[in-house]
C-alpha cells in the first residue's frame, strides 16, 4: 500500500510542469500594455481624421458663405445700375437728370475675413504667381469700396432730391431733362450743380467698377477656393458654389461700362480743365 502510495505521488510530481515566468506573468502583462496602446492608436488616428474633416467643411463652408455675399452685393448693384444704364448720354448735366433717386435696401457687408485665411498659398507656393483672389486684402478693398458706394448712393439721394424739387418749383412747365445747363446752374447756384454732378460722376464710375469686380469675385474665387480644400474627403458633405453668368444677355450688358462723361462740358462748373476733374474720378479699378 505504501509503495502504491508511493507510485501516485511520483506520477502525480511527473505531471507537475515547470514554471513558465513568460507565459504566465510577461505576456499577459504585454498583450494587455499593446491592446491599451493600439487602442489609443485607433483612437487618435479617428480623431485626428474627424477634425481634418471638420476643418475641410468649414473651408467649403466659408467659401460658399463668401460667393452667396458677394452675389447678393452685385444683385443689389445691378438693381440700382438696371434705373440708368441704358438712357445715359455723355452729358454731365443730363446725367444727373436721368438718374433718380433711387431707393434700395441693400445692407453693408459685415463679414469677418479671419476665415478665409486657408485662401493664402503656402510657403512653397509663393514662389509662383499668387492669383487674384488668394489676397485677402483684395476682397477686403472689394467688400470696403462697396459699402463705401451704397453710402454715397444714399448721399446723393439725399442731395439729388431737394435740388430737383428746387428746380420743378423754379420751372414748372419745363421737364427736368429740358432745362438747360444755364437755367439749372441759375436756379441753384454753381456750388449745388457742381456737387451733383461730382457725385453723380463718383457714383456712376464706382458702380460700374465694384459690379465688374464682384463679377470677376463670382467666376474667379470658387474655382480658386476648390483647389485649397481637399474635397475628396466631403463627397458625402456637399460641394464648393460655382457660377457662371450662362450667357444671361441682360447681365452681359449690364456689366458693360456705361459711357464716360464729356468733362468738358463743366469746366466751367468746376473752374478746372477737364482732365484734373477726371483725376479726381479715378478709383483704382481702371
Amino acid at each position: 500500500m505504501h509503495q502504491e502510495t508511493e507510485l501516485l505521488v511520483k506520477a502525480i510530481d511527473g505531471l507537475r510542469q515547470d514554471p513558465n515566468y513568460f507565459k504566465d506573468y510577461i505576456f499577459p502583462i504585454a498583450s494587455a500594455f499593446f491592446t491599451s496602446i493600439l487602442g489609443a492608436a485607433i483612437a487618435y488616428f479617428t480623431l485626428k481624421h474627424q477634425e481634418k474633416i471638420q476643418i475641410e467643411k468649414e473651408k467649403m463652408d466659408t467659401a460658399n458663405k463668401w460667393t452667396l455675399l458677394m452675389e447678393e452685393a452685385r444683385a443689389a448693384l445691378i438693381s440700382i445700375k438696371g434705373n440708368y444704364y441704358k438712357d445715359l448720354s455723355d452729358h454731365p448735366l443730363k446725367r444727373v437728370a436721368t438718374i433718380p433717386s433711387i431707393l434700395f435696401h441693400a445692407s453693408p457687408v459685415e463679414e469677418s475675413f479671419e476665415k478665409l485665411s486657408f485662401i493664402i498659398p503656402k510657403a512653397e507656393d509663393r514662389k509662383k504667381d499668387y492669383p487674384k483672389w488668394s489676397q485677402i486684402s483684395r476682397i477686403r478693398s472689394m467688400v470696403n469700396n462697396y459699402n463705401y458706394l451704397l453710402q454715397l448712393w444714399q448721399q446723393r439721394n439725399q442731395i439729388e432730391r431737394p435740388i430737383k424739387e428746387q428746380l420743378m418749383a423754379k420751372f414748372p412747365h419745363q421737364s427736368y431733362v429740358d432745362i438747360s445747363y444755364e437755367e439749372a446752374v441759375a436756379a441753384i447756384g454753381p456750388a449745388n450743380m457742381s456737387v451733383l454732378v461730382d457725385l453723380t460722376e463718383r457714383v456712376i464710375k464706382l458702380t460700374d467698377d465694384i459690379i465688374i469686380e464682384l463679377d470677376n469675385f463670382l467666376c474667379e474665387f470658387p474655382k480658386y477656393a476648390k483647389t485649397r480644400i481637399d474635397t475628396k474627403r466631403l463627397k458625402q458633405y456637399g460641394s464648393v458654389l460655382i457660377y457662371s453668368n450662362n450667357g444671361n444677355e441682360l447681365l452681359i450688358e449690364i456689366l458693360k461700362r456705361t459711357p464716360a462723361p464729356n468733362l468738358k462740358e463743366v469746366e466751367a462748373l468746376f473752374g478746372e480743365p477737364a482732365d484734373e476733374i477726371e483725376k479726381r474720378l479715378v478709383t483704382g479699378y481702371e
